[in-house]
């Protein structure tokens, strides 16, 4: 911050006295440029930088980043202050306030910069009378508001003792001044882009393990595979000895021990057989499938936690910004969103707890190619199963969003339930029906048995993104 001797050797610097006020560049709410020009100085820029703790102004070479929007203080000076000339340029005694006089169109305004700490500081302009015509801060109880009187404050002795300025090197106070808070600025810029890289790196790599951590799950699940084609492999021994309508059997295995094989009583001797070998055979295929997932997903939490770990050593502002992404709209707005979220072997789910979560749910986050699911003959929530283009949502991710429904409904201490699903754009509202409720079209039935361990591992992975 600069103090007020300080401030006495910028102006001492600057030749602003029949300067031209070209162009006003807004950065954010606190800070401006000034497009400069004169016939002795040429073209030049002016910082000025008010009500923040860098708070200072002074020559700049380095046009900093526009503004996204301008504010309307900014469109003011735009719209009356640009194409002014500097008719005189004076700082109170003593004090951290500089005033330019301009005339534009035969009009004269004062523009007064206020470099206080606090609520002091301001950028006020005003017509010659000193009336407030537009001001950076409204500020009531110090008097500062369009259409009131700016009192300008009195000088007292300069003291160069007390308030020094600082030790400075270059061609310039100025010079060095610009150079002193762009060095910081960068600093600063570094470490915000610093943050946000290991934000991202933790948010990457935490999904990578919860991936990690569905896969080992489906692993352990479909583990013991090759007991199921055993007992296929038995019953086709011993079939002569089943009956359709049985839901048991008990044989002896291929080592003389006793084993009691379950049955479907619905199904045919054979129709049982081949529902084991089709089980085996499923199960394979999610084993196989897991242990390669977890091989390319732990190679892959590898790469990645290198790749951040190389990025941050190199404490490059330009590589960093370059490789923060930006978060898309359409995330930030799930995130945001109603409903509980889960993941899925990369699939999210989400999940309603009442009517109403429900009801937002399909209004505002589901769309027309997510999969829908819910209990049938019970109330519960709806269950949404984020769609990814041109791909089908695995066995797996259906049979996991089945859990939560069921679990997330009143069939829950049934350990099994039936279920509707459908695409969501199938789904049909009801007119003048309760809230949220519909009736779906083109529906399949999924028969869900509760299984503990995938619910344990669906619950326990959200708690600990939580944490």
């Amino acid at each position: 911050m600069l103090n007020s001797n300080e401030i006495r050797q910028l102006l001492s610097e600057l030749r602003l006295e029949g300067a031209f006020i070209q162009k006003i560049t807004e950065h954010d709410y606190h800070s401006f440029t000034l497009s400069m020009f004169s016939k002795t100085e040429k073209a030049f820029l002016l910082y000025f930088e008010v009500g923040t703790a860098n708070q200072h102004f002074c020559r700049t070479e380095v046009m900093r980043k526009k503004s996204a929007r301008t504010q309307r203080f900014t469109q003011y000076l735009k719209a009356n202050i640009t194409g002014s000339r500097i008719v005189s340029v004076s700082q109170v005694p003593g004090e951290r306030i500089v005033c330019l006089t301009l005339s534009h169109n035969d009009e004269t305004r004062k523009l007064f910069f206020r470099f206080f700490s606090g609520p002091g500081a301001n950028i006020i302009v005003t017509d010659s009378g000193n009336i407030i015509l537009e001001l950076l801060m409204r500020r009531p109880l110090r008097g500062e508001e369009k259409g009131r009187l700016y009192t300008e404050e009195e000088g007292r002795a300069w003291d160069e003792e007390r308030f020094p300025v600082r030790p400075w090197s270059g061609s310039s106070f100025n010079e060095y001044l610009d150079r002193y808070y762009l060095e910081q600025e960068r600093a600063e810029k570094t470490e915000d882009a610093a943050e946000a890289l290991k934000n991202q790196r933790d948010r990457e790599l935490a999904s990578i393990r919860a991936q990690i951590r569905d896969a080992r799950a489906r692993e352990e699940h479909s583990r013991d595979y090759a007991a199921l084609k055993e007992t296929a492999d038995i019953l086709s021994s011993f079939s002569y000895m089943a009956v359709q309508g049985q839901s048991s059997i008990r044989v002896t295995d291929f080592s003389g021990s006793p084993v009691t094989i379950i049955l479907d009583p619905s199904l045919s001797v054979s129709g049982n057989i081949n529902a084991y070998y089709q089980k085996y055979k499923r199960q394979e295929r999610i084993n196989r499938n897991a242990l390669q997932e977890i091989k390319e997903l732990e190679a892959r939490l590898e790469e990645r936690t290198l790749y951040y770990e190389n990025l941050l050593s190199q404490d490059s502002l330009q590589a960093m910004q370059k490789a923060v992404k930006k978060q898309p709209e359409a995330q930030k707005k799930s995130e945001a969103g109603p409903g509980l979220r889960f993941t899925s072997s990369g699939f999210e789910i989400i999940v309603g707890r009442n009517a109403k979560e429900n009801d937002e749910i399909l209004r505002r986050t589901a769309r027309s190619n997510d999969t829908w699911l819910h209990t049938r003959d019970f109330a519960g929530g709806y269950v949404i199963i984020r769609g990814k283009k041109d791909k089908s949502i695995p066995l797996d991710v259906l049979l996991d969003a089945g859990n939560l429904a069921v679990h997330y409904s009143k069939a829950k201490g049934q350990g099994k339930a039936d279920l509707y699903y459908t695409a969501v754009k199938h789904l049909r509202r009801i007119k003048d029906g309760k809230q949220g409720l519909v009736t779906p079209t083109q529906e399949k039935n999924l028969c869900i048995t509760v299984d503990e361990n995938r619910l344990r591992r669906l619950l326990l992975s959200k708690e600990e993104r939580k944490c």
